[in-house]
């Protein structure tokens, strides 16, 4: 273990990774490999706080997650709109017009808000962390950082990683307010429904583990997210093209193992 000076001017511990290091810069690296280490150097620098640059993870939570924000709203306060418009129309022609609020908790707390926000991140923050990891392969950025006897995982992977795995169920979070704000508009126009009585039919025999599923498929998916957009970047080592193909390969996969992770998950839950 050495003391390296990071990008802050503080003096930081690095152990050295030798063989992933230069997996990375001579050949191929397996996703397994990378899944290990990255657990491995988090729960390391989660335990060693002083070996992790704060300021790099406040930086990747703000560019990854907060910039999000206002995008990951308006998807889900639209989509809380539309479908209880939908169900208004629906439940309306059997007079149960009042069990919308409470359908509403249910579909947009534990599926829709999850998978929206996911899916908006994958296409602004997965592209955009495969194509920079993929251009500083490219133009050996990587092997320098190597060469200054910096680990790349807690140096580079970490941040983001903690980044995009607080920020995503902090995205969530918001977006089933913002849903159930998008809901009460039409409820309140339409059926003429209080705020009062919209809260009041909304939680009606709702479950706080509905939040708690919500945030835990979250966590899954940004794990899925992360790790594919590592594996894919870190991967590229042609040109440009590449990174061009990279990319669009870390946002298809991603919607991929995130709709499969979410189908498992909802088996499971209502099995």
């Amino acid at each position: 273990m050495a003391d390296r000076q990071d990008a802050y001017g503080t003096l930081r511990p690095f152990v050295i990774n030798a063989g992933l290091a230069q997996a990375m810069i001579i050949g191929k690296i397996s996703y397994l490999r990378l899944v290990t280490d990255l657990l491995q150097s988090t729960f390391l620098a989660l335990l060693r706080p002083t070996t992790l640059s704060l300021d790099e993870v406040l930086l990747q939570m703000r560019s990854i997650g907060l910039a999000a924000l206002p995008a990951a709203s308006l998807i889900t306060l639209t989509a809380g709109f539309v479908l209880a418009l939908v169900m208004e129309i629906q439940f309306s022609q059997v007079g149960r017009a009042d069990v919308v609020p409470s359908m509403l908790w249910m579909l947009l707390t534990e599926q829709a808000v999850p998978l929206a926000v996911a899916f908006m991140f994958i296409g602004r923050s997965v592209s955009a962390v495969t194509a920079e990891l993929g251009s500083m392969q490219v133009s050996e950025e990587i092997k320098a950082i190597f060469t200054m006897g910096i680990d790349v995982i807690p140096y580079l992977l970490v941040p983001r990683f903690l980044g995009l795995q607080v920020m995503l169920p902090v995205a969530t979070l918001v977006g089933i307010y913002t849903s159930l704000l998008g809901g009460w508009l039409v409820c309140g126009l339409v059926l003429q429904m209080s705020l009062d009585e919209y809260i009041h039919f909304a939680f009606q025999g709702a479950s706080f583990s509905s939040v708690l599923v919500a945030i835990a498929k979250s966590a899954l998916f940004a794990f899925l997210m992360a790790t594919i957009a590592f594996y894919k970047g870190l991967n590229v080592r042609e040109g440009s093209r590449e990174i061009s193909q990279a990319t669009t390969q870390s946002v298809v996969n991603s919607v991929i193992a995130v709709t499969l992770a979410n189908v498992v998950v909802t088996s499971f839950q209502l099995a």
